[in-house]
This record gives structure tokens, C-alpha cells and sequence, in this order.
């Protein structure tokens, strides 16, 4: 953003350093450099390539840039790459799952959403994760209109038979058969980005705020398995692990939380770990703990 700054004025140069320091970045956040990361320089406040392409008076060298497909960008303007892109994970088929933004009451319990996966209609029943408690849902909103049903991707009001606001709660999930599961202990994999003034590496008993779609929880370090740094150097049973690092470790969560594994249900099995107002790690869940038989 900003190319058109006095002190930049649309200059490649500028351009390619953005790149050139973002990309390592990028990379440790665990994206995949090549396939899923586009650059793209515009100017927020004159509007240039976020609608309409840079004119080649102001910026000479962007067209040649994006018909070879450099940066693996192929789109002239922002907003013509966002009509481009496809959204995977996002199942229409799939079980309901519908975490809980917030709630309020409006005669009866109205729960706010997006819908990740699934179709909604009134009428449906679905289970409350992790209380496991069975409503029956009365009336569907989407941007305030009552609906017959929603797609993933809307932005719902849900009404809920039989529910009281102490019974839903920000961060639950509203699921169909089978639910998503409510764990207290994760396996994951996570990139370390940041660490706290006082504490610069990350141990067993390391203990932060574990944020996954809508809910937050208190979290403790268990155990580290194995640690990747950036030069790809594996350490099996490390004791620690630093910034820049990627590690697998076990979490143990103060209370339940409806997750799944990222493989399954990607939008339920990303996280990231907060403490002391910084983000200091991405991650997304790998394994959960056997199922109670």
C-alpha cells in the first residue's frame, strides 16, 4: 500500500524490497510462497490498482509484471484477484458448524454466526458444543431478513428453542450430526513470531491465551515434541523453542473448547497463541485426543 508516497513514487525498487523482506515472514506463518501468496502494490488513498490499473504515466513497469505472472500474481488490480480467487474448505454438504460470535435475547435466544459449513433452515435440529445440548432452530436471519436458509460464508442470526443466554456462549458451536469435538489437551503445529520483553524462548509450562475462531481460553505448553528452525534444522524432544522456530507440541487448555483437526474443518483448526498484547504463535491443530468410548 501507499506506492504513491512522495518517498516511494511507484518505484520498483520499493516494490521488491516489500517482497523481498515479506516473503521470509510469510514463510515462517507457515504460507506457501509460490501458491498462496500474491503481491500486488497499490495506493489505498488515490484508489490506483485497487479498481482500476495503475495508469503506465505512474507506473511503467506493473504491467509487464502481472501479464508474466510475477509473484505469482496474474491480476492487474486488487479487487479483480479477490473475483479470482476460490474459497475451498467451505462445504454447502458438510455438517452444520456455526461458531458463536455472541447472543442476545429478543423473545427467545438469538445466537450470531457465520456459517463455515452446511446449509441452515428453520426447522433444523442441532446440537450446542461443548455443552452437547439439543435445540430446534425457529427462525433464520441474513442481514437482518428472515430466510428460508443460508450457505456457508453468511453472516446469520439464529433463534434457538428453548435456549437462555446463559446457555449459549461466544466461542460454542452450533453443529448437525456428528458434532465437532470438545477437547481440554491438543496436538498441533505452530510458528513462533513473537515472544514477551521478559521471556524470549518457549518451554514446557509456557502459559498464554489460546484463540481459535470465536473463543479464547487459557492455555499451557505441555510438551515440545520436535522444533524446525529456519535453516530447516530438526530437533526431536527439544527442550525449547524460539522465535522463527516451528514446533510441534501439546497443549493443555484450562477449559473444553469445540476444535477440529485442520485437515477436517480448517476454519476449527487454526488458532493463535496471545500474551501480554502480542501474538506470539500461528498454528493449527494436527491431532486430537482418542474419543471417550
Amino acid at each position: 500500500n501507499k506506492m504513491d508516497d512522495p518517498t516511494v513514487k511507484w518505484s520498483k525498487d520499493r516494490y521488491d524490497e516489500c517482497v523481498t523482506k515479506l516473503r521470509p515472514f510469510l514463510k515462517g506463518c507457515g504460507f506457501t510462497i509460490k501458491r498462496e501468496v500474491k503481491f500486488i502494490p497499490i495506493s489505498g488513498l488515490s484508489g490506483e490498482n485497487v479498481k482500476d490499473e495503475v495508469p503506465d504515466s505512474v507506473c511503467p513497469w506493473w504491467k509487464k509484471c502481472w501479464k508474466n505472472g510475477d509473484n505469482n500474481t496474474s491480476e492487474p488490480t486488487l479487487l479483480s484477484l479477490l473475483d479470482s480467487l476460490e474459497i475451498k474448505g467451505r462445504d454447502p454438504t458438510a455438517p452444520i458448524r456455526i461458531p458463536v460470535l455472541d447472543r442476545y435475547t429478543d423473545r427467545g435466544t438469538i445466537a450470531m454466526g457465520k456459517i463455515e459449513s452446511g446449509v441452515v433452515r428453520p426447522g433444523m435440529k442441532v446440537t450446542l458444543m461443548p455443552t452437547r445440548t439439543k435445540y430446534k432452530i425457529d427462525a433464520v436471519w441474513a442481514n437482518e431478513d428472515p430466510v428460508s436458509g443460508a450457505r456457508p460464508g453468511e453472516n446469520v442470526l439464529i433463534k434457538l428453542n428453548g435456549a437462555s443466554t446463559d446457555d449459549v456462549r461466544k466461542g460454542y458451536v452450533i453443529c448437525t450430526d456428528p458434532p465437532c469435538r470438545a477437547v481440554d489437551k491438543i496436538i498441533c503445529q505452530i510458528a513462533v513470531v513473537e515472544m514477551p520483553e521478559n521471556t524470549r524462548i518457549m518451554t514446557a509450562g509456557f502459559q498464554a491465551v489460546f484463540h481459535a475462531h470465536c473463543c479464547e481460553e487459557e492455555c499451557t505448553i505441555s510438551k515440545i515434541f520436535e522444533t524446525t528452525s529456519n535453516k530447516g534444522q530438526v530437533v526431536k524432544g527439544a527442550r525449547y523453542a524460539s522465535v522463527g522456530m516451528r514446533c510441534i507440541c501439546m497443549i493443555d487448555l484450562d477449559r473444553t473448547v469445540p476444535v477440529e483437526t485442520y485437515d477436517d474443518y480448517p476454519f476449527l483448526g487454526r488458532f493463535t497463541l496471545r500474551t501480554e498484547g502480542k501474538t506470539i504463535a500461528i498454528g493449527k491443530i494436527t491431532k486430537l485426543p482418542p474419543k471417550k468410548t
